[in-house]
């Protein structure tokens, strides 16, 4: 069964407020962390890591990653992640979100698309203009951090 999801359902349910965008700027923080996995060592790596459930508490974030590994049709992992966003249970708009946010971040991985183009465009543009500073500027911390630590590595 495909869910079809229309521009004004999606619109109404991805508001929230400014302290529900706020919280999801962890899971921007998650999803760079699982990039620079994917990155460096691959999918299957990402995938033992998602195996820590302390690290990565999320059960959406967990499932949605092992669904990326394990099916290889791009098409089948961008319909599975949304049927199971569209049958949760108790989905409220933060929920709504973070799932959208996580799921279009996982099928970008999944298509190999360019970190530069994931975390400087596509998930700012979720949050909307008000954020899109903060949340691109996440990215680039992350990602000077990420090459001090590779520099210092090689040294």
């Amino acid at each position: 069964m495909k869910i079809v999801m229309t521009a004004d359902y999606y619109t109404q349910r991805m508001q929230c407020t400014r302290e529900e965008k706020l919280e999801c700027l962890s899971v921007v923080r998650e999803l760079l962390a699982l990039a620079f996995i994917v990155k460096e060592e691959g999918f299957l790596k990402m995938d033992e890591v998602l195996r820590d459930p302390i690290r990565f508490q999320d059960k959406f974030l967990r499932r949605a990653a092992s669904i990326v590994v394990e099916t290889a049709n791009e098409e089948n992992v961008e319909e599975v992640l949304y049927n199971l966003i569209f049958t949760s249970a108790d989905m409220g708009h933060n929920k709504f979100f973070k799932y959208i946010l996580i799921a279009e971040t996982m099928i970008a991985l999944g298509k190999g698309e360019d970190m530069d183009y994931i975390f400087a465009y596509l998930v700012p543009s979720f949050f909307g203009l008000e954020y899109v500073d903060q949340v691109e500027e996440l990215y680039y911390q992350a990602k000077r951090e990420h090459l001090s630590h590779m520099a210092s590595m090689k040294r």
